[in-house]
């Protein structure tokens, strides 16, 4: 289930959770964001839970797009289960980037150990 984050349960929710977080900022006028539509469903059965699949319309939420400092949409954030940041994308790309993303919170890698990782060194 995709889990959809606001002003007003954004802390609750991220406080509550002990499991990584990935959200996807988005309006709903955006093409590029329904774009990724499909690939957050697809995100939300391949992680069963593992990862928390989430996102947040910033028309109707704008102390999380201030707080991101979000400009421009689609805009994903990674969370490890220490409530940090470790990666962050913007626009709609390759859907496995976005899975990259997860797998660097949920497996807690590197970035260089992600690099090793995709290209085999």
């Amino acid at each position: 289930m995709i889990v959809e984050v606001s002003d007003e349960n954004y802390m609750e929710f991220v406080e509550q959770t002990n499991r990584p977080i990935f959200i996807e900022f988005y309006t709903p006028m955006c093409g590029a964001c329904q774009g990724l539509i499909p690939i957050m469903e697809q995100m939300d059965l391949h992680y069963k839970g593992d990862v928390v699949i989430s996102k947040c319309d910033v028309s109707h939420n704008p102390k999380l797009a201030h707080k991101y400092r979000i400009q421009s949409v689609p805009f994903c954030v990674a969370i490890n289960q220490k409530k940090e940041i470790k990666d962050v994308e913007l626009g709609l790309l390759d859907p496995m980037r976005y899975f990259e993303m997860a797998d660097r919170v949920l497996y807690n890698y590197s970035f260089w150990e992600l690099i090793k990782k995709k290209f085999g060194f």
